[in-house]
This record gives C-alpha cells, sequence and structure tokens, in this order.
C-alpha cells in the first residue's frame, strides 16, 4: 500500500476565503438584505449548507431562494482562483507527486468551485481523487469525506492538510494524521497533530521521510 495526502482546499490550497466573504457580502448588499452575520470569521472552514445557515437564519423558504439566486450571482461574478493560489502549491505537489505520493482533494465547497479552482490553477494532473461537500451526506467536522477519500485512494497510509477547526475534527475523527497549515487569523487548530508555517514544510515532515 502507498502513502497518500489529502489536501483541503478552501485556506490550504487556495486563500480563497476573502474571496467568498466579499462576494457575498456584495450579493447581499445587491439584495438590500442585512445578512445573519458579517464576521469573516464566521464563515471559514463551513460547508455551502452551514455557510447560508449563518447568512439566513431562522427563514428555510427566504435561505433557499436567496440561495438559488446567488447560484447565478456566482457565474456572473467569477473569482479568478489563480490569484488566490498560494505561491508554494504547485511544487509542493509536483514534489509529493515525483516521490510518488498519491494525492487527494476533500473539500466542502461545491463541486464546481473545486472544478474552476483545478482549472484556473491547472492542477488537476496531480490529482487522483476529489470529492466535494455536496458528495457526501454529512459535512465536515463528520468524518466522512475522508473515510470515503481514503478507501478510494486505496492507501490506509494518510496524512491530512487541513486548516479549519471543522476540517481538522473531521480528519482525526477518520484517524488521519492531521496537519494544519497556520491562518493570518484566530484558527483553532489544537486538535492537529502539528501545525505549519507554510506548505513547503510538508515534504521534510518525518511523518512523509520515515
Amino acid at each position: 500500500m502507498g502513502k497518500a495526502v489529502i489536501f483541503d482546499m478552501d485556506g490550504v490550497l487556495i486563500d480563497s476565503e476573502p474571496f467568498y466573504f466579499e462576494r457575498r457580502m456584495e450579493y447581499f448588499k445587491v439584495k438590500g438584505i442585512q445578512p445573519g452575520s458579517n464576521k469573516f470569521e464566521d464563515y471559514v472552514g463551513n460547508s455551502e449548507e452551514q455557510t447560508w445557515e449563518i447568512l439566513v437564519p431562522n427563514d428555510e423558504i427566504k435561505r433557499h431562494q436567496l440561495q438559488l439566486e446567488y447560484s447565478h450571482y456566482k457565474k456572473q461574478n467569477r473569482i479568478d482562483f489563480s490569484k488566490a493560489l498560494r505561491d508554494s502549491v504547485s511544487n509542493v505537489l509536483e514534489e509529493l507527486t515525483e516521490a510518488g505520493f498519491v494525492l487527494g482533494l476533500a473539500s466542502s465547497s461545491p463541486r464546481s468551485e473545486i472544478n474552476q479552482m483545478l482549472s484556473d490553477c491547472k492542477l488537476s494532473i496531480y490529482f487522483s481523487y476529489t470529492i466535494s461537500g455536496e458528495e457526501v451526506k454529512k459535512s465536515k467536522p463528520d468524518p466522512e469525506i475522508y473515510l470515503i477519500s481514503r478507501k478510494a485512494l486505496r492507501c490506509d497510509d494518510c496524512l491530512a492538510v487541513e486548516d479549519s477547526t471543522l476540517g481538522i475534527a473531521a480528519a482525526k475523527a477518520a484517524g488521519i494524521y492531521t496537519v494544519a497549515l497556520k491562518q493570518n487569523f484566530m484558527m483553532d487548530q489544537n486538535a492537529a497533530d502539528i501545525i505549519i508555517e507554510d506548505l513547503k514544510e510538508i515534504s521534510t515532515l518525518p511523518r512523509l521521510t520515515r
């Protein structure tokens, strides 16, 4: 059995959360509606469902309608994910691939966002398996997305790279050694096995080099 590294997307491969946040806030401004929260940190690491429960609390009908309209708004206001790509990502993925690691992507984001990111950033060639939050029954912190990924990658020896509290909890609950990428804002990452400052540190971790 080989070794696998499973990456989260937002906050790990791309610093996308500020882009998402600004687009959501602009949408609500255009609609003339006050969102349930305008605090950036309330949305970090959430699934699409969790995000909308915060944006529009206590009104499921209104939430559903706004979410449908927002799907069209996103198409008209695309994010260029290449601008959010972390500097070291391409080199890190190349090094891991050359070293024989199997790579996976397990993100709570919608499939359309994942596919667009992989295309914009030209990263598709590196990943043997990708899964979105739309393709699981339970969102992070439930371990389902990592359990499915590990099975699909056919590697019992896995390492996960996360950033959010929920993502870290999901990977740990799946029994996977978890690396947390430190963020520029407050984030509880204490449950991770190790915290790194830059993705470049991954290839030197004893867990991968032994």
